[in-house]
C-alpha cells in the first residue's frame, strides 16, 4: 500500500480503526477510506510475498507479508533501515 500524507491525516482524525487484532488491515482501510470519499487504486505491481520468495536477477521485491515464518523487523532492518544517521545522508 501507498497511502499519502493527507489520506493517513483523515483517516487519523475520523476515527476509523480495526475491529480486532486479526482483521485484515487491508480490506479495513479500504473501508474506511470508501467512507471517507478517498479514492482508492489497486495495483497489480504490488506482490505479496517475502522479499526471499522473489529472484534477484529478476527484481528487487520488499514485502511485508506472511509474517508467520518470519520476523518482520529483521526484513526491515534487512531491506530499508538506513545503515547511516541521517545527518549523513
Amino acid at each position: 500500500m501507498v497511502l499519502s500524507r493527507s489520506a493517513v491525516s483523515r483517516l487519523i482524525s475520523s476515527g476509523c480503526g480495526c475491529y480486532s487484532d486479526d482483521a485484515p488491515d487491508d480490506m479495513v482501510l479500504g473501508r474506511c477510506f470508501t467512507s471517507l470519499g478517498v479514492p482508492i487504486t489497486h495495483s497489480p505491481l504490488f506482490h505479496q510475498a517475502q522479499p526471499y520468495d522473489y529472484s534477484e536477477a529478476t527484481q528487487q521485491a520488499i514485502s511485508f507479508h506472511k509474517h508467520w515464518n518470519i520476523d518482520p523487523v529483521v526484513v526491515y532492518k534487512h531491506w530499508l533501515q538506513d545503515t547511516q544517521p541521517r545527518d549523513e545522508l
